[in-house]
């Protein structure tokens, strides 16, 4: 069992093999670069060695910040406490990882006495305890010398399939904002549609509470809460749509086809047309209701991995 998951990008991975080689000198096994055994998806393997190692150490950089697979695997790592950070060219950690403080190798070429090598070893001797095998004093350690570089290509980047809560996929859609790149596998969509219809549900009771009931339109007097609810889950409900029909291999533009058909919808039951305007709205909320259901598209498409990890 390995003692520190390393996630990486590919274009860092002579970076990342200098990480492992200082972590070796130290007496601890490194997971990070590997094949998948045969009969396993990455999402099962990859996951299964995030769960073991004892420290998740995330090499951010311009090219890694991007990378779904790479964030995936750093919000593992902080859901179960094992996050260290370390920062490669000082590009800022994405959003939400802030908060983690990095280590910062920008300097660092392999010397055992770098100060924020020193930092780094500290951070994973802790992380990884007493149970970790004896480590060579730093002063012993040999600098890395990278190795000569091969003309085949580069292995793929470790991956694994998104694997959250519930409140998870919520947090998530929220960070993202209003963010409708990448891919949203069934799980993303349908929390948010169930957190969507929970906070609309509140937002009319106390609405209906404060106000009181219009005898005409049977709705609340005034609506501020759900006025304000609706606007402020908006973006977030927009960009995880997008996502979704993106995960089908569709354009995130059909989200603006759904909202006009709303659109025409309401301006037929409005102005004459209600059986019209009945069915286009009927279909429409068949249409989002419908894509919970739908299974990911599998495998890469344009807009991304499968957030599955198949």
């Amino acid at each position: 069992m390995a003692d520190v998951f390393i996630s990486y990008s590919r274009e860092d991975r002579p970076r990342a093999e200098q990480v492992a080689h200082g972590l070796s000198a130290m007496g601890l096994e490194s997971f990070w670069d590997t094949d998948i055994p045969p009969g396993q998806t990455w999402a099962d393997y990859i996951e299964g060695k995030l769960s073991q190692c004892k420290a998740v150490v995330v090499l951010w950089s311009a090219h890694s910040t991007k990378s779904q697979w790479v964030r995936e695997e750093a919000r593992m790592g902080r859901d179960k406490a094992k996050l260290i950070p370390a920062m490669l060219d000082g590009s800022p950690p994405p959003f939400g990882f802030g908060e983690v403080q990095a280590a910062d190798l920008a300097t660092w070429r392999g010397e055992a006495n770098h100060p924020e090598w020193m930092r780094l070893a500290a951070a994973v001797r802790g992380a990884v305890g007493d149970t970790s095998p004896a480590a060579r004093p730093l002063a012993q350690q040999q600098p890395y010398q990278p190795p000569q570089p091969q003309t085949h290509a580069a292995p793929a980047p470790v991956s694994c399939g998104e694997q959250l809560s519930p409140i998870g996929y919520v947090q998530k859609c929220l960070r993202m904002y209003v963010n409708g790149a990448g891919r949203a596998r069934r799980a993303e969509y349908g929390w948010w549609m169930v957190f969507l219809f929970v906070v609309s549900l509140v937002a009319y009771m106390i609405d209906l509470g404060v106000s009181g009931m219009n005898a005409y339109t049977s709705q609340p007097n005034a609506q501020i809460v759900s006025g304000v609810a609706g606007l402020a889950l908006f973006a977030p409900g927009v960009s995880v749509m997008s996502r979704r029909f993106h995960d089908l291999g569709l354009s995130g533009w059909l989200v603006a086809g759904i909202f006009a058909a709303y659109l025409v919808a309401y301006a037929l039951i409005g102005y004459g047309s209600p059986a019209v305007g009945g069915l286009i709205f009927l279909l429409t909320a068949a249409v989002v209701i419908g894509i919970v259901f739908v299974p990911s598209k599998a495998g890469p498409n344009r807009y991304g991995p499968n957030p599955k990890g198949l």
